[in-house]
């Protein structure tokens, strides 16, 4: 949806008599209601990850919506995940949209061709290759495990360094349900969720002319190729 607003819009400008005109997005996200299914959850990860695959080139800023899930059009948060728009929950916790833009960052300067609906190829000025996977499945779904093979040539590349964001991995709703899901948590149970949800030290593999990894659904994996 964000992604054929955005060309829409594009081409209009491009077709118009000032095409040369920025095209600033000022807001969007996965949804403008309040689901907690969506926005608060590992969802994020491979639904902006697709979204950024989409309107790559299309957009001069394309800015989400919203920093902070203490947002005044709502009201007074009355517990710490409630479906808000925001990256960060109230008490400063980062989400798994917040921890999805993190990886995120991790990609280069230069996109490289790749026929994939699943997969982001770039390339940092240094050389380096970093490669962005997801399993996108429908929030109220849980989705299949995929399975991505990879194969290079005229590529002398050795190890990669493995980052994830899924049910698993840098998810604070799984460190929430262990503490109860308080709806007011103490001090102590907010640096425990800010622990949860930090990203994980990466998993390095070596390599040899390819490899197979397995993504759950709603995971999204970036992996530096060295």
């Amino acid at each position: 949806m964000v992604c054929r607003a955005v060309k829409k819009v594009h081409d209009q400008i491009k077709s118009s008599a000032m095409p040369g005109l920025p095209l600033i997005w000022s807001e969007f996200n996965a949804t403008y209601q309040n689901l907690p299914d969506v926005t608060d959850t590992v969802f994020m990860g491979p639904w902006m990850a697709d979204t950024i695959r989409q309107c790559d080139g299309l957009v001069d800023i394309l800015s989400y919506w919203t920093f902070s899930d203490v947002f005044e059009e709502q009201g007074v948060v009355k517990q710490p995940f409630y479906g808000g728009y925001g990256l960060i929950a109230a008490g400063g916790i980062p989400k798994p949209a917040y921890v999805a833009f993190e990886l995120l960052h991790q990609l280069g300067d230069a996109r490289l061709s790749m026929d994939s609906n699943s997969a982001l190829l770039t390339r940092r000025k240094d050389g380096t290759l970093v490669l962005a996977l997801w399993n996108y499945a429908p929030p109220d779904q849980t989705g299949a495990v995929k399975q991505f093979t990879l194969r290079w040539k005229n590529a002398a590349l050795k190890r990669a360094s493995i980052q994830r964001v899924d049910t698993d991995h840098s998810n604070v709703l799984a460190t929430y349900e262990k503490l109860g899901r308080p709806a007011y948590p103490t001090r102590k149970q907010i640096d425990a969720m800010r622990d949860g949800a930090k990203l994980s030290a990466p998993e390095i593999k070596k390599l040899d002319q390819g490899f197979t990894i397995s993504i759950p659904g709603h995971g999204l994996v970036v992996m530096e190729l060295r």
